[in-house]
């Protein structure tokens, strides 16, 4: 790939992360084949991007091989992401992260709001991905499809994602969520199934200002120790012997705060490590709860938009599986990032910037990199931030509301 191709692409992910990524993996090309490291890292993100072209299509689009170069076979792209492994792109992920959503809140000057929840993807069925990664079981046997677990991270106010673990089917979300890294100074919103001692006591003491808020438990077990206003009360609740017996530091009981509100007709029941009511009255931590809601349109972005509806991913390997996803991670943080650039430009939330046509902007001009002369990538993305105002959306409605339920097949 020419010289001026690489400086391109770097006007979306620094190259130094990549390199960075690489090294801490011990992924670093030595010999300078046809199909390096730092190129295959490109590959597998868009592989993302280009979800309809075949590999060594995505290759082609994004002159990839080294000083263009023609690929000797269709394997080589295979062999040069069997040799990268998933390890770099979990890496480059944290990276990006760290560098663009977690270091900048959309509203500095108040709790950050995020979410927490879990998802998962279809991989082929092949002999390995169901051995290594499993997949459930209904009443009439095993499900179709192997499957890879994941849980994420999200920031409520601009969909970007801060953080996510992925493991196999059989992997609880738990388990999962335990190895996330919480922000200082935000609120994060879990649904009943987080409901732990332990991972909600570890959650809220691993920072500063670290707090949670998720719907009560219908048979929650629980003692008033004080009643802080109507439908408000401090909370005490036992700790399960099972817990103590795993982690024999935790006490025999701790306390929260349970709030009760009545809306659209039906009582509401909501548990927050936020004790103060004076400074988060009842009914605006109930209607805060509404923005859990969020994670679940930012998965709907990846599955949809980005992945086009595709129920099932390409790779028939376990590895790849997990390197593929990852991949597909770090495709939306990237348009996440210039999508909020985007809105910074028009003054708007980032939420208000329509993913599924600002999406199809961004890959449209890396689809034509190599057509355009050297450095005309940064002129289409900033032609891009001139435009913004066409991808704005209107403002939701407030009283918007559309309950869940089962879709027909």
């Amino acid at each position: 790939m020419p010289a001026s191709g690489m400086a391109e692409l770097g006007s979306l992910i620094d190259p130094a992360w990549i390199e960075q990524a690489l090294h801490a993996t011990g992924k670093a090309s030595i010999r300078r084949r046809k199909l390096p490291a730092e190129h295959a890292v490109w590959l597998v993100i868009g592989l993302a991007l280009f979800r309809h072209m075949p590999l060594w299509q995505v290759v082609q689009e994004m002159a990839l091989t080294l000083n263009g170069q023609d690929l000797p076979v269709p394997s080589s792209s295979v062999q040069a992401r069997q040799r990268l492994g998933c390890e770099p792109l979990a890496h480059l992920f944290g990276l990006l992260t760290d560098a663009w959503g977690r270091s900048h809140p959309v509203h500095p000057e108040s709790l950050r709001v995020l979410a927490v929840d879990g998802v998962v993807w279809s991989a082929p069925d092949s002999q390995d991905n169901r051995q290594v990664l499993g997949s459930g079981m209904t009443q009439y046997g095993a499900q179709p499809w192997p499957m890879v677990r994941g849980v994420c991270l999200l920031d409520t106010d601009s969909h970007e994602l801060l953080d996510a673990r992925l493991g196999d089917y059989h992997c609880g979300e738990l388990t999962l969520a335990a190895d996330l890294r919480g922000l200082d100074q935000s609120i994060t919103l879990f649904d009943r199934a987080y409901f732990s001692a332990a991972f909600l006591l570890d959650w809220q003491n691993a920072g500063a200002q670290r707090h949670w808020l998720m719907r009560a438990k219908d048979n929650l077990r629980h003692e008033i120790v004080q009643t802080l206003g109507e439908g408000d009360w401090l909370i005490r609740m036992p700790v399960s012997q099972r817990a103590r017996q795993l982690r024999p530091e935790l006490p025999s009981h701790w306390l929260a705060r349970l709030i009760q509100v009545h809306a659209g007709g039906k009582t509401r029941r909501f548990i927050t490590s936020l004790s103060d009511p004076s400074r988060f009255a009842a009914p605006e931590l109930a209607q805060l709860y509404r923005q859990r809601w969020e994670i679940e349109l930012g998965f709907r972005e990846i599955k949809q938009s980005l992945q086009q509806g595709q129920g099932v991913l390409r790779s028939k390997q376990p590895e790849l599986v997990m390197q593929e996803v990852w991949g597909v991670l770090i495709a939306h943080t990237l348009l996440r990032r210039w999508m909020r650039l985007m809105a910074q430009h028009v003054g708007v939330a980032p939420t208000r910037i329509s993913f599924h046509t600002a999406q199809h902007a961004i890959v449209g001009a890396l689809n034509t990199m190599h057509l355009a002369r050297a450095g005309a990538l940064p002129q289409h993305l900033q032609r891009l931030l001139d435009q913004a105002h066409y991808f704005v959306l209107p403002p939701r409605r407030p009283d918007r509301s559309f309950p869940r339920e089962v879709k027909r097949s």
